[in-house]
């Protein structure tokens, strides 16, 4: 879409009157923008593909490359999957001796704490891989909603994660089962397509309780 203007010059009176007569579309000229091969934006973290102008929202949302955030608090580190890994596994982070950073081992039950007076998300890392799992709480009018995701890209070729976890109380215990989705950063707010635990009022006491998780590969849900 290209704006318009129409300048109309008056030479006996030395005057200039500007018009803006619209928006006209130039079809010839969108062909030839959406026909141009551009570099991947994430051509920095060591994307190699160049796609045309008009695909190139279709691979950014396949590529092995694109930025993924530290969910760490107060972390702006950003870069791609693979870099995020090896930034989770320096000593950037102290993982198991903070109540909101753990150290996690595939199929191995683990118990944490959650306080949503003080911080709705916990963040995990996988011992080997570097995996960063993380798991949020949103209060909602009836209840508490729980996500767990992961930090990763969504192309293929790197193994699903399934994850059981489990709000305890001192008498009943509420359990789920569900496949870890990817995303690229930290939600703000919760998304309706996400897996959700709900946690009914009544299994609440106060904004402080525990809770159980464990972490598979591919479609395993471990009895918690």
């Amino acid at each position: 879409m290209f704006s318009i203007v129409l300048l109309v010059v008056n030479h006996s009176r030395d005057q200039s009157i500007r018009c803006n007569i619209g928006d006209i579309r130039c079809r010839a000229m969108e062909k030839v923008i959406e026909a141009s091969i551009v570099p991947c934006p994430n051509a920095k973290h060591g994307c190699k593909e160049t796609t045309t102008y008009c695909n190139q929202s279709s691979h950014e949302k396949v590529c092995k490359f694109v930025r993924c955030s530290c969910p760490v608090s107060n972390c702006n580190y950003v870069s791609s999957y693979s870099n995020l890994k090896s930034h989770a596994c320096s000593t950037a982070h102290v993982w198991g001796e903070d109540d909101i950073h753990f150290q996690l081992v595939i199929d191995r039950p683990r118990i944490f704490n959650m306080n949503l007076g003080r911080k709705k998300t916990v963040v995990f890392k996988e011992e080997k891989e570097g995996d960063l799992i993380v798991v949020q709480a949103f209060k909602g009018l009836e209840g508490v909603y729980v996500t767990v995701n992961r930090i990763a890209h969504m192309a293929p070729g790197i193994r699903d994660l399934s994850c059981s976890l489990a709000k305890l109380n001192e008498y009943s215990t509420l359990r789920s089962g569900s496949l870890v989705k990817k995303i690229q950063k930290v939600r703000e707010k919760m998304h309706l397509e996400d897996d959700l635990m709900w946690i009914p009022p009544k299994m609440l006491s106060g904004d402080h309780w525990k809770m159980q998780i464990c972490i598979a590969y591919g479609y395993k849900f471990i009895h918690i």
